[in-house]
């Protein structure tokens, strides 16, 4: 799914500054310059600010480069960046009055969310949607921000009326291993790591918790010096500890084939199981991997349909609603992947069926930067599952964003990826009795 970006680099650049000016300038540059500290201390500590604070790097670099050059340009932008619109303040020349004309109840409210960390993610997807919905020709307001509701936003066009709960998972919800716990774990054994090296042994350390990891470096002490004592000359094939196992093997066949990381990875997870961390560094004639996993499952459903349920009851229930999900560690190729289509398509079923939201009338799915950028072109890819017998009865084109169909050939071109498989919209669900779901594109 494409849409035009309204507004020219010098236009877009009028937007930087003030947006920075709303979440507080000062406190913004002193966060991005511990980010920036964080992103060249460590390859783990990279891989953090890449996962989770892209969007803030982005605009920190083209805040600079506007410092410097006095404009935005052409050879310094990419997707990152263009994911900014979604954050901008006017839409082609029709006030959005959030950052330089709301009112001063919105523009607090608006503040209070850019206030630390990851709180961007929800207000990238509300302004997204709201510009997709501007797009169409619909007239939005922002509820929630407004003080006039507990639903995001509210679009119109004539006499349709349409409320929208925007609901933004990160990708470590449900997950007993942190993506972010992990790297600090693994920073913290970086020494023992690079004295591994040395030993020109081709390795990989299973560790396996009985339960989760802890986010507190004291809680991980006694897991830390196993994998430290682990990696010396000499040291056991396995080791057991209090909530842990340890067991060391050489790295063999998950090196056959590995012509890149994400083939390394694929093997690995073939290996030791789906729900696994990996790193570490492979040479020519040495390399350790460190693979850590948790005899508990991964549990993203629940989540994932707590936070559907919450939006149910957010909505009035007077007009369609429609829950916009947004997922962050996917990328815009995965929203084409049967699994997490026939995941939603289930939940939603049974928010629809056993919760009684008949009043919902989708869900929307869509990836915290899975940024499509072709031909001139910017998308944030998505997919919706609709209400198959919703209480409020409308046309597609009613909702057009939620609820137009694209041929799956034309949307797996849009995204520049080829189609896992031959149907995406009509995936089975229970193949005994022939239910199906379709996910629009």
């Amino acid at each position: 799914m494409l849409l035009t970006v309204p507004t020219s680099l010098d236009e877009l650049a009028k937007y930087i500054n003030p947006f920075m000016a709303l979440a507080g300038e000062k406190r913004w540059m002193k966060r991005l310059d511990q980010l920036a500290t964080d992103k060249d201390a460590s390859y783990f500590r990279w891989k953090i600010v890449s996962d989770y604070h892209w969007l803030e790097m982005a605009i920190g670099f083209q805040a600079e480069v506007l410092d410097q050059e006095g404009k935005l340009r052409p050879d310094l932008i990419d997707e990152q960046i263009m994911g900014l619109p979604q954050l901008r303040s006017d839409h082609g020349g029709n006030s959005f009055p959030l950052i330089t004309e709301g009112s001063t109840g919105s523009r607090g409210a608006l503040a209070r969310r850019l206030e630390g960390g990851e709180r961007i993610c929800p207000v990238y997807l509300e302004f997204d949607l709201a510009q997709r919905l501007m797009d169409h020709g619909f007239d939005v307001d922002f509820i929630d921000l407004e003080g006039r509701g507990q639903f995001d936003l509210l679009f119109s066009r004539g006499a349709f009326a349409g409320e929208v709960e925007c609901k933004s998972l990160s990708a470590d919800a449900g997950r007993p291993i942190h993506r972010k716990d992990f790297y600090r774990f693994m920073e913290s054994i970086s020494p023992a790591l690079t004295t591994h090296a040395e030993l020109k042994q081709r390795e990989v350390l299973i560790v396996t918790l009985d339960s989760r990891l802890s986010s507190n470096l004291v809680e991980q002490r006694d897991l830390k010096r196993a994998c430290e004592t682990a990696l010396l000359a000499g040291a056991p094939t396995t080791i057991d500890g209090r909530g842990f196992q340890l067991l060391r093997r050489p790295l063999g066949n998950v090196l056959v084939g590995a012509i890149d990381q994400k083939t390394l990875y694929r093997n690995l997870k073939k290996e030791f199981g789906e729900n696994i961390h990996v790193s570490g560094a492979v040479g020519e004639d040495f390399g350790c991997l460190l693979v850590m996993r948790s005899r508990r499952e991964d549990d993203t459903s629940k989540p994932l349909l707590e936070a559907m349920r919450k939006a149910v009851i957010q909505f009035t229930a007077t007009r369609p609603a429609f829950i916009a999900i947004q997922e962050h560690g996917i990328e815009a190729a995965d929203l084409m992947l049967p699994h997490i289509r026939r995941r939603m398509a289930i939940l939603s079923y049974a928010l629809i069926g056993h919760y009684g939201a008949s009043h919902v009338n989708a869900t929307y799915v869509s990836g915290f930067g899975a940024i499509v950028l072709r031909n001139g072109l910017v998308g944030t890819p998505a997919f919706t599952v609709p209400n198959p017998e919703p209480r409020f009865s409308i046309e597609p084109t009613d909702a057009a964003p939620f609820l137009t169909h694209l041929a799956d050939p034309v949307y797996a071109d849009l995204i520049g990826a080829p189609l896992p498989a031959p149907n995406i919209s009509f995936l089975s669900i229970d193949p005994l009795d022939g239910n199906s779901m379709r996910g629009d594109g």
